[in-house]
């Protein structure tokens, strides 16, 4: 076979390499093209959990900048946005501290560390339980809420990229806690484990901002597709559907009240009765016990819910929810906390929203009186002291 035989082979291999390479860069220049547009965009947050640590770290650091003064005693108070929701100057922690200085002044200065943000439940504390503590507070402050043992809670919010910040001696405990109820898996939590500790959580959550952003954009070209077929209610199915959903569990007249069916999703199994075993619980205890053991005294208060309004919708019977009661406060107190029990504290025009929110306006400022209350349960067991009175009493 001659030479003159061989070149249409070689040509055809040419062009397949021409073909394939114009393929891949058309491919990278669209793809470029698309994440150029994305960037445009802003990100959708509640997909980019892993981003919480933006904010809690300064806080941790700050926190820990104040570590070995004599005349200054350090609250580190954590929670979910009930605690974080207000506007700034205005929050529970804000109104704690303030409280706290007028019922001593001439006793040390108070500092209270905001450590809440959204949708912080105990999964999320039990994986920073021991940056809290090398941060040496003098006092921890922890809301928990019933509604974070309620399914739709530990389905939606659990932030289980959150384990990559926990010390990796605590990896083989928390292998045998019920990490799968959060969607949690152990190859999940090594990964996690590996971005933390290698530096590479910031390019992480910018990926993870940039694939959002990529998202929002093919959801806009769907939209925009729509207009041209023949599937018209497609036209941003998912966004609509959930605003249906959503609405369909509101109280007719008032939007701003769950219905009864709303009501028994918000607050799932607790209604009926949970005991110790329960996944919720198991967290709140460790970390409590985690708290505990290093030496800190910890206040552990059960957030208030709407209790008139479940009254008022029937969904309550004394008998099992006061089992639910009962296992939250000795999950606190078997494990050496302070209890208090705040969940029937307010009535219901005390409450803003669906999400159990507090009013803060002219008329009611509920979050300043959850933080005053706190103070004189502070105050009246001396908590702030070296030797606390009645450490894991039942109040």
């Amino acid at each position: 076979m001659d030479a003159t035989e061989n070149r249409p082979k070689r040509q055809r291999a040419w062009g397949m390499l021409v073909f394939i390479a114009s393929l891949l860069f058309s491919t990278l220049g669209l793809t470029w093209g698309i994440f150029a547009l994305a960037s445009q965009l802003p990100p959708e947050p509640w997909k980019t959990p892993i981003g919480v640590m933006a904010r809690i770290l300064p806080s941790l650091q700050a926190l820990q900048g104040t570590e070995g003064r004599k005349d200054t005693k350090r609250i580190a108070m954590l929670g979910d946005s009930t605690v974080d929701y207000y506007p700034r100057g205005e929050k529970i922690p804000d109104r704690l501290q303030q409280a706290l200085e007028r019922s001593a002044p001439a006793g040390p200065s108070i500092k209270v560390t905001n450590l809440a943000f959204l949708a912080l439940g105990p999964t999320a504390y039990y994986f920073l339980a021991d940056r809290i503590v090398a941060s040496r507070p003098d006092l921890i402050v922890w809301e928990v809420s019933l509604t974070h043992a309620s399914e739709r809670w530990r389905r939606s919010l659990p932030r289980p990229e959150l384990a990559g910040w926990m010390a990796p001696d605590r990896i083989p405990k928390t292998l045998t806690m019920p990490i799968e109820d959060i969607g949690l898996t152990a190859d999940a939590l090594l990964l996690y484990e590996w971005i933390v500790r290698s530096g590479r959580w910031e390019q992480w959550q910018a990926l993870l901002i940039n694939l959002s952003r990529v998202g929002r954009v093919r959801g806009l070209f769907e939209e925009w597709l729509s207009a041209y077929t023949e599937r018209r209610p497609e036209k941003r199915f998912a966004v609509v559907a959930a605003l249906n959903y959503v609405q369909n569990l509101r109280e007719i007249g008032n939007p701003d009240r769950h219905n009864r069916r709303g009501e028994i999703e918000h607050f799932g199994s607790v209604l009926g009765g949970i005991e110790a075993t329960h996944p919720t619980l198991r967290f709140i205890a460790e970390t409590v016990r985690f708290f505990s053991d290093a030496g800190i005294p910890v206040l552990v208060y059960l957030n208030p819910v709407n209790i008139e309004h479940l009254e008022k919708l029937g969904v309550i019977e004394n008998e099992t929810f006061q089992l639910s009661l009962d296992a939250y406060r000795n999950a606190a107190v078997d494990n050496g906390a302070f209890f208090v029990d705040f969940h029937a504290l307010f009535p219901d025009h005390y409450f803003d929203d669906l999400a159990g929110h507090f009013r803060h306006d002219q008329e009611v400022e509920a979050q300043t009186e959850l933080a005053q209350s706190l103070a004189k349960f502070i105050s009246k067991r001396h908590l702030l002291d070296d030797a606390p009175l009645g450490r894991g009493r039942r109040d």
